[in-house]
């Protein structure tokens, strides 16, 4: 028996949310734009983030496809025109960063990701841990990427923050076309989206930072998990969990289930990783109770993972993105297990 398709509702959101907003005078003051989805059928799925920085005079979008036999077509563009007068006078204007971009349309109910440019094809992507200049020859192939998809909203947005610094995340279905050189794709799935603004550092804290932060800050290691998942149009969750002091992971997030959305509390993720890998995660298990006080338990395995850096002040933060396979209440789903790790020089 087919399951039923759940209409958009929204709740408490500010259509104000989904256009730039002013650019505050702190120095890491950052607007970003990401979508995820995976088409179960064939396991192609995707992630991009679009993020604004101009305070520091740039953008950048880092765009990634997963395709079936754990490949990945990645990309990564910059731009370096910014200033906060020019993003103030964006306005509705479309998203764009190089070969990316993000098309409004209604707000918090569809945009669609465009892209059109070069890509990195990418057998083992699991390679991008390494520095460039340790990566074996031959460890990519440049492809033509078009990719042209619609996200079309299933529920409102979750609002984990709101004012002058926000987050908001939303699941949706997503339908459209993939192509990569001679090869294409016609994916039917979902995903979900979010969208931040305010300070953003993407750092863990390190040296007097990691001392004034508390007991629960980290100098290294995995110090953050974010997740999001979906199981059809009537089941969805996301959400994160930081590391403790005693070395457990815990956080928030949402539930959408039945058009509903509620918070997700005592959120609890467990990581089994690769031995030969601590960078690496196979395994995890999310245990949470909803608004309703229910108990869900998800257990999922990572199929690939697409590795990004970012620059720390003492070394790197990877955030090794994982597409996975989530299991919950005798269904199967698919989404992103997202792993941060501190790694000193």
């Amino acid at each position: 028996m087919p399951r039923p398709e759940y209409t958009y509702v929204m709740s408490a959101a500010d259509p104000a949310d989904e256009l730039f907003h002013p650019v505050g005078d702190h120095a890491a003051w950052s607007e970003s734009y990401y979508f995820n989805f995976v088409d179960p059928a064939t396991g192609v799925g995707a992630f991009t983030r679009m993020g604004f920085r101009p305070n520091d005079g740039w953008a950048d979008a880092l765009h990634a496809v997963y395709l079936p036999g754990g490949r990945v077509a990645f990309t990564y563009q910059r731009r370096t025109d910014l200033s906060p007068a020019l993003v103030d006078a964006l306005g509705p204007a479309d998203p764009t960063v190089g070969d990316l971009t993000l098309r409004r349309g209604d707000p918090f109910r569809r945009w669609d990701i465009v892209y059109a440019g070069d890509a990195q094809d990418v057998d083992d992507p699991t390679v991008m841990l390494a520095a460039t200049r340790d990566r074996p020859e031959g460890w990519n192939r440049s492809a033509r990427l078009d990719m042209d998809v619609a996200f079309e909203a299933i529920s409102g947005p979750h609002y984990a923050v709101a004012g002058a610094q926000g987050h908001f995340e939303q699941t949706g279905r997503v339908r459209g076309t993939i192509r990569l050189g001679d090869e294409q794709w016609d994916v039917n799935g979902y995903g979900v989206r979010d969208k931040s603004w305010g300070p953003r550092t993407w750092q863990a804290p390190s040296g007097t930072a990691a001392k004034a932060a508390g007991p629960a800050a980290v100098e290294q290691g995995c110090f953050l998990n974010w997740f999001s998942m979906n199981f059809g149009a009537d089941l969805a969750l996301g959400g994160a969990c930081g590391k403790t002091a005693d070395g457990t992971f815990r956080g928030k997030g949402w539930i959408q289930r039945d058009g509903e959305t509620l918070d997700l509390t005592d959120v609890t993720m467990t990581t089994e990783y690769d031995p030969d890998n601590p960078l690496l995660h196979r395994t995890v298990q999310l245990r949470a109770i909803d608004g309703n006080g229910s108990s869900i338990v998800v257990d999922g395995t990572v199929l690939t993972i697409c590795p990004t850096k970012i620059p720390r002040r003492d070394g790197v933060t990877f955030v090794n993105e994982g597409l996975a396979r989530f299991h919950a209440e005798g269904r199967e789903g698919f989404g992103i297990a997202e792993h941060w790790h501190a790694v000193p020089r």
